[in-house]
């Protein structure tokens, strides 16, 4: 059977660093595929960091967003799973093989021939996108869809980090920075009954880190706290702004974990002796999550109520809404709704 194609109409930006400007494309439906229509789409520091091609692997006509919600429009035959009305959350990944040894293991997000907006596929500042049906997940009917919008990414990266770090119950945790991600995964904490710190240099956000439940930690004084030495097992990283790597090692308690769920600029220098004295200690990362972390993700956040604060701007205003991002004037994350 020939496939079907769609026409959508985007915003796309052209080279380095460009605006956002109107881009259309044909896209076919194929096998496994369902055509959804955006009707809310954020805009995150990584859709920023994609335009102007940070990491160095952005295709351009760039269509950005990676954190999507809409309403399934159609669906291919054979598609199981979903229907012409769900309303689903669609992430960063927009396929994977699903047959090779990691995606048989839970690890579809480290497939090698997987394909994530920005590099291989169009976004979601759209009117549509059409994606691998498989990744493509109803809401539950407790999300909202605006603030549900950034857990499709930025709180199924958190989340699934401290899923792996199988912390045990009351776990000391601390936060680097309180923006999207590290606001999320307050809750995220607060949720699970572990002890969470946000360590941030933004005293104007004290009193949102303490309605989390948290404590906040002023990161431009740590070397005189020196009731934080050892004291924490997992400090999680959401900062994409250089750090001081070694005097968070020593907040870490001999077992503890840092896990990095986002990638500041450039190289971070680290001394091995916060490794070498305390050998259980590791540092390891977190790419975004499965798609049974997603599912999990999103079953909890509706359960508990978790969601993201959000500023909410129309479509018709998505280069505002970029430079809003890339000022850092943004609450927690931007969102663009229809």
């Amino acid at each position: 059977m020939q496939a079907v194609l769609t026409t959508i109409n985007a915003s796309a930006v052209m080279h380095p660093g460009g605006v956002a400007q109107p881009f259309r494309y044909e896209r076919a439906i194929g096998t496994n595929d369902a055509l959804v229509r955006v009707t809310h789409c954020s805009v995150a520091r990584g859709d920023v960091q994609f335009i102007d091609n940070a990491w160095g692997d952005t295709r351009y006509p760039l269509v950005p967003g990676h954190e999507i919600v809409g309403v399934v429009d159609a669906v291919e035959a054979g598609v199981t799973g979903l229907a012409i009305g769900d309303r689903v959350g669609v992430g960063y990944q927009q396929r994977a093989c699903l047959s090779c040894e990691l995606c048989r293991d839970g690890y579809d997000q480290l497939c090698p021939d997987q394909q994530v907006i920005g590099v291989h596929c169009y976004g979601g500042l759209a009117d549509g996108i059409v994606v691998d049906s498989r990744f493509a997940f109803p809401l539950p009917p407790g999300l909202e869809s605006a603030t549900a919008a950034p857990l499709l990414s930025g709180g199924l990266t958190v989340f699934a980090a401290i899923a792996r770090a199988e912390l045990r119950p009351h776990s000391d945790v601390a936060v680097l920075g309180v923006g999207g991600l590290g606001h999320v995964a307050l809750q995220f904490l607060h949720a699970m009954g572990h002890r969470a710190s946000a360590v941030s240099h933004s005293p104007d956000k004290r009193a949102m880190v303490e309605q989390t439940g948290a404590d906040y930690v002023d990161g431009t004084r740590l070397a005189e706290r020196a009731d934080l030495r050892r004291r924490f097992d997992l400090i999680l990283s959401t900062l994409n702004a250089p750090f001081d790597l070694d005097a968070h090692l020593e907040m870490l308690t001999p077992r503890g974990r840092l896990c990095v769920v986002a990638q500041p600029p450039g190289k971070v220098p680290i001394g091995l002796g916060a490794l070498y004295d305390n050998a259980l200690r590791s540092i390891h990362g977190s790419y975004v999550g499965s798609r049974r972390d997603m599912v999990a993700m999103l079953a909890f956040a509706a359960e508990h109520r978790i969601e993201s604060l959000v500023d909410v701007m129309p479509f018709t205003e998505v280069n505002r809404a970029i430079d809003t991002v890339r000022q850092r004037t943004a609450v927690a994350r931007t969102v663009l709704a229809r």
